[in-house]
C-alpha cells in the first residue's frame, strides 16, 4: 500500500491504518468533495489501489463494476454489504452488515470480518443502508381505488365519512378488492419505497412480510400481529360522547393479551366522540353500565401489546397514559390532513415519551408509498412543527418506531446481530446519511433485500448477483430490476399489463403523484379553497 504522510506533521494519518473499506469510503469521499489537504490528495491518488485492496481482502479473485457507487461480486456462504450504516447514532459511519445463508445478521460494523472465504459482496460506501422500514398501518384491499380531486370538505370524526352523518358527504368511491394481483400491486409499491415489512389487513405472498399473516411472515420467528379496524364493534357507525354504547360484541383485554400486538384504530378524528372511543378503552370505571345484548362498559386494554392508530383526539394526559404503559402510536400525517386537516399532536406524544410510527393508512386519503408519507412529514415538520423532527427522528419513526409498534423489535428494525437482514441501500440525498432515507424515491433506492434476498434494485447490481426470476424494470426514469418471478405465478410484466388495462393507479409517479390527497392543515384549505365545507370554527 502506498504510504500517505500529512507533509505539515510528517507523520501517517490516524485513518489510513483503517480497514481498506473504510479507508476507501474516506478517500473517496474526500476525493469527490475535492478537498485541500495534501495527504488526502495523495490518498486519493492511490484510492484505485486501495479499492482493490479491499476487495482482495474478502479472497475475491475478481470484481464486477457496476457504476460511480457500487462494486457486486457473486459469492456464496454469506453476504456482505458495504456502506453508510443507519445506526440511531448523529453520525452514521461506514461499516459493514455480514448476513448468513438463512438471512441474519451476525455482525454489523466497522470491523465485521466474513467467515466464507468467498462470499458474495455488495459494496456501496456512499450510501446508506437502513433497515428495511416498516409500515404498521395500510388497508392494502384499497390498492385500487385511487384518490379523487380534493373537494376541500374536512371532517371531525371517520364515521362522518364513511357514513355520512352530521350532513357531512360519505366516501363512497373506496370499495375494497382483495383481487391478488391488486394486493401484489399495492405492495409493489411499497417494496420499492423501502418497505420491506408491513401490516394491511390482506397480502400476496414472497413480496413484503405481512405481519398479520401467519403465511406471509416469511420466516419472521414471531407469531402474526392483530389488526382491529373496529375495536369497539362500531363498523354501523355509532359514536358516542358520554358512555360506551356501541357494538354488542368488542374487543377485550383478553384480546390484546393472545397476540404480539394488537393495532387499534382509536380516536380517528378530532371531536369528543373521537376522544370517548379512547375512554372507553382505557378505563375500567368510566362506563359500567351494561347495554342490553352486550357490551357497553368501559374495559382498561391499555396493556403493552397494544398499538394505537391514528389517536388524532388524544391529549397530553393520555399520551402520559401511552408512555407508561409502553403503547406505541402510528402517525399517519398525510391522511389525518386530508381528512380531518389536523393530525395528532407529535410534539406533545414525543414530549411525553410515546414510542411513534408511520403509517401510509390507504390510497384513497393517504399516501401511495412510504416515500410519498415521508414527503408530508417534512412538509408538515417544516411548516407547522418549526423543524423540530430531524431526518434521524423521522427515519426512527419508520424503522424503530415500527418494529416497536409490532413489537418486533428484537428481530426486526435494526441494522443489529440476529436481526433478519431486511436492508435497503439509498443513494445519497440532502446533507446527512439520514436524508438520503428519508428524501428518497423508489428511483434512489439502489437495493431491496428481505430476509437476505435482493427483490429490487439497480439493475447494475442485480445483474451481477446472477439471481434467478429477475425482471428488468424502469423506475423514476432509472434502470431497475425486480426479481419477483419465483414467488409469483405472474410475470411482473403481466402484472403491469393488467393494472393498465384496468386503469389501476400507477406504481410510482415522477413527481407528485395524480390527486394526491393534500397534506395541508385546516386553514391552508380554508385559503386555497375559501368556499369548501370544513370542520372547526371560521
Amino acid at each position: 500500500m502506498t504510504r500517505v504522510h500529512d507533509t505539515q506533521t510528517g507523520k501517517i494519518p490516524p485513518f489510513m491504518n483503517a480497514d481498506p473499506f473504510i479507508l476507501s469510503h474516506v478517500c473517496v469521499t474526500a476525493c469527490a468533495r475535492s478537498r485541500t489537504s495534501t495527504f488526502l490528495r495523495q490518498a486519493c491518488g492511490s484510492r484505485t489501489h486501495l479499492a482493490a485492496l479491499a476487495m482482495l481482502t474478502w479472497g475475491a479473485a475478481a470484481h464486477a463494476a457496476t457504476g460511480p457507487r457500487c462494486t457486486v461480486h457473486a459469492g456464496k456462504g454469506e453476504t456482505v454489504v458495504e456502506a453508510i450504516l443507519l445506526d440511531d447514532t448523529p453520525d452514521p459511519k461506514p461499516g459493514r452488515v455480514i448476513i448468513d445463508a438463512h438471512g441474519i445478521i451476525r455482525c454489523a460494523g466497522a470491523t465485521c470480518q466474513p467467515t466464507a472465504p468467498h462470499p458474495t459482496v455488495i459494496s456501496c460506501p456512499q450510501d446508506s443502508l437502513s433497515p428495511g422500514f416498516i409500515n404498521p398501518h395500510d388497508h392494502i384491499d384499497f390498492t385500487g381505488d385511487a384518490p379523487q380531486p380534493d373537494t376541500g370538505e374536512r371532517f371531525e370524526h371517520r364515521n362522518e365519512w364513511r357514513k355520512g352523518l352530521d350532513g357531512h358527504t360519505e366516501l363512497k368511491g373506496a370499495i375494497g378488492d382483495t383481487n391478488p394481483e391488486l394486493i401484489a400491486w399495492g405492495e409493489l409499491r411499497f417494496l420499492i419505497s423501502g418497505i420491506t415489512s408491513m401490516v394491511g389487513d390482506s397480502m400476496a405472498p414472497g413480496l413484503v412480510r405481512n405481519l398479520d399473516f401467519a403465511a406471509g411472515l416469511e420466516g419472521l420467528p414471531q407469531r402474526p400481529v392483530t389488526y382491529q379496524i373496529f375495536p369497539l364493534d362500531d363498523v354501523s357507525g355509532i359514536m358516542r360522547t358520554h358512555d360506551c354504547d356501541y357494538g354488542h360484541h368488542p374487543s377485550t383485554p383478553a384480546d390484546v393479551a393472545a397476540t404480539p400486538a394488537f393495532l387499534a384504530h382509536v380516536a380517528e378524528g378530532t371531536n369528543g366522540a373521537a376522544h370517548n372511543e379512547f375512554r372507553c378503552l382505557s378505563s375500567n370505571t368510566y362506563d359500567r353500565t351494561p347495554q342490553k345484548g352486550g357490551g357497553g362498559i368501559s374495559q382498561d386494554m391499555m396493556q403493552p401489546g397494544m398499538t394505537i392508530l391514528h389517536g388524532v383526539g388524544l391529549g397530553a394526559n393520555d399520551f402520559d397514559l401511552l408512555h407508561n404503559r409502553g403503547i406505541s402510536l402510528v402517525w399517519s400525517p398525510r391522511s389525518n390532513l386530508a381528512l380531518y386537516g389536523r393530525t395528532v399532536d407529535i410534539p406533545a406524544a414525543r414530549a411525553h415519551g410515546v414510542t411513534i410510527a408511520l403509517g401510509t393508512d390507504w390510497l384513497p386519503s393517504g399516501s401511495m408509498n412510504m416515500s410519498r408519507e415521508f414527503a408530508c412529514a417534512v412538509h408538515y415538520n417544516r411548516d407547522h412543527l418549526a423543524s423540530a423532527l430531524s431526518s434521524r427522528d423521522l427515519w426512527r419513526m419508520a424503522t424503530q418506531g415500527g418494529a416497536e409498534a409490532v413489537h418486533g423489535g428484537s428481530v426486526m428494525g435494526a441494522i443489529a446481530p440476529d436481526h433478519v437482514a431486511d436492508l435497503v441501500l439509498f443513494r445519497p440525498q440532502g446533507q446527512t446519511p439520514y436524508d438520503a432515507a428519508v428524501q428518497s424515491t423508489p428511483g434512489t433506492v439502489d437495493m431491496v433485500m428481505r430476509g437476505g434476498h435482493v427483490l429490487y434494485g439497480d439493475r447494475k447490481v442485480i445483474r451481477h448477483l446472477h439471481q434467478p426470476g429477475c425482471e428488468k424494470v424502469v423506475i423514476d426514469g432509472q434502470a431497475k430490476a425486480l426479481c419477483i418471478r419465483t414467488d409469483q405465478h405472474f410475470s411482473f410484466a403481466t402484472l403491469k399489463r393488467d393494472m393498465a388495462r384496468r386503469h389501476i393507479y400507477p406504481l410510482v409517479t415522477t413527481g407528485t403523484p395524480p390527486n394526491e390527497p393534500p397534506c395541508e392543515t385546516l386553514e391552508e384549505t380554508r385559503a386555497r379553497l375559501p368556499n369548501a365545507r370544513l370542520t372547526g370554527p371560521k
